[in-house]
């Protein structure tokens, strides 16, 4: 596997490590019954501690499609996403490079079972 594989998949991986934690903060979020709540970015960068104020229904949007992603529009790297909504404090990115949406769809916590 050539470097650029390999930080592909690196970054595939600690992005989807990012949606699993914030899977868990829209859960407790719910329990709550919170409106909105501080989703991690979940940029490829494995030290990003950033907190996004993101409103729950639009989170539940961003994951219906396992290729989309909230993060900060200053952390988008253009080879692998592209910005598909701008809104206040956070964007909306979907996977372009297709190795990267295979990983993030297989790693999809909403996924069914096969």
């Amino acid at each position: 596997m050539t470097s650029k594989a390999n930080q592909r998949e690196l970054s595939a991986k600690t992005e989807s490590l990012f949606r699993d934690v914030n899977e868990r903060i829209a859960e407790t979020s719910e329990r709550f019954e919170s409106d909105e709540a501080q989703f991690m970015c979940e940029c490829s960068d494995s030290g990003c501690a950033e907190r996004l104020e993101v409103p729950l229904a639009e989170y539940e949007q961003v994951r219906e499609d396992p290729t989309t992603f909230v993060l900060n529009p200053k952390h988008v790297e253009p080879e692998i996403e592209k910005i598909v909504k701008h809104r206040h404090g956070y964007a909306v990115v979907r996977k372009v490079d297709d190795v990267v949406a295979r990983i993030v769809r297989g790693l999809d916590p909403r996924a069914d079972p096969a």
